[in-house]
């Protein structure tokens, strides 16, 4: 992928320092898989920001946060299944930090294919192995060996990557919250469409898609999605229509084509190269910008560049 040559400085680290940083972030969730850790805590056992930190973390990993601790946490608990008989499986839930039994059954069949209980009779030829063994799951991740393949390994990405200082966009804007999704999108972008269309504004204006909330942390009907269309100069638009500024700045974007649903895996892509690269990002908000309708499409492709704020070198 073509990377222009940077005309301003931004912050770059290595693809090997966002490895330590998200190992230390392993560790953390490893070492403390019993509490309710807070993505928060978890960004800041690593030194990032949160904001973008969920997505760096997929990433690297190829796993979320959720996904990765919920996956030790059954790993921990089907080892303890072995190595301690007496136990019931309620303590064992609870020891490595399920809400309840009943979740842990759940989870435990999801990933395991069968019962906690029905695991521990059919595993039982391990079950002299000691308790301290059980624990070992807790391992130290290492950024030399945990990760099986290199960052991005095996991704088809077919994206044009570059670093553009991009304008701030002031801009009217309609705020849906739900869960992420194209329902909750063509409700906000409709209602926008119809107040700009008759103003003119969609001849001239950029449109934008600005999505504010992590639906790992957020509950889905409270996630934010902001439509946005960019203004004239000296427009003020009329109630119920708001206004706010996207800021300007160094950012990564990418210039992709996407089917409907190839979004997911298109700003997965994003943030793995982000890593690679070695730029960091900031705590601004990403966002999308569209330059088509994919009704218009024959084949129904979004034309979107994915933008992500940088650091700038100090």
């Amino acid at each position: 992928m073509p990377i222009v040559t940077e005309k301003f400085h931004v912050k770059q680290i290595t693809a090997m320092a966002y490895r330590k940083r998200v190992c230390k972030a392993m560790n953390f969730i490893s070492q403390n898989l019993e509490r309710d850790l807070s993505l928060e805590e978890i960004a800041d056992a690593a030194a990032f920001s949160m904001f973008h930190f969920h997505r760096i973390f997929k990433a690297v990993v190829g796993e979320t946060v959720a996904g990765f601790t919920r996956r030790l946490r059954l790993e921990l608990a089907a080892n303890r299944l072995l190595a301690n008989p007496p136990d019931d499986i309620t303590t064992i839930a609870i020891a490595c930090g399920f809400s309840s039994s009943q979740n842990f059954a759940k989870a435990f069949r999801v990933h395991f294919g069968t019962t906690p209980s029905d695991y521990r009779n059919r595993k039982n030829g391990n079950i002299n192995r000691k308790d301290e063994n059980a624990f070992s799951l807790r391992a130290v991740y290492d950024p030399d060996t945990a990760f099986a393949n290199p960052i991005n390994s095996g991704r088809n990405i077919t994206m044009n990557v570059d670093l553009k200082e991009m304008p701030e966009y002031r801009v009217a804007y309609v705020r849906k919250m739900g869960p992420y999704g194209a329902e909750i999108c063509e409700q906000a972008f409709s209602e926008l469409i119809q107040w700009a269309g008759p103003r003119g504004y969609l001849k001239s204006g950029v449109m934008i898609g600005v999505y504010w909330d992590n639906p790992e942390v957020t509950p889905p009907e409270k996630c934010r999605v902001d439509a946005c269309i960019s203004l004239p100069e000296g427009t003020t638009p009329e109630a119920p229509i708001d206004t706010q500024s996207i800021s300007g700045g160094p950012y990564t974007v990418c210039h992709c084509e996407i089917p409907v649903d190839g979004f997911q895996q298109a700003w997965e892509d994003t943030f793995a190269w982000l890593v690679d690269s070695g730029h960091e990002c900031d705590d601004r908000p990403c966002y999308e910008r569209y330059y088509n309708n994919p009704s218009d499409d024959p084949d129904g492709r979004w034309i979107v560049d994915i933008c992500i704020p940088l650091k700038r070198a100090r």
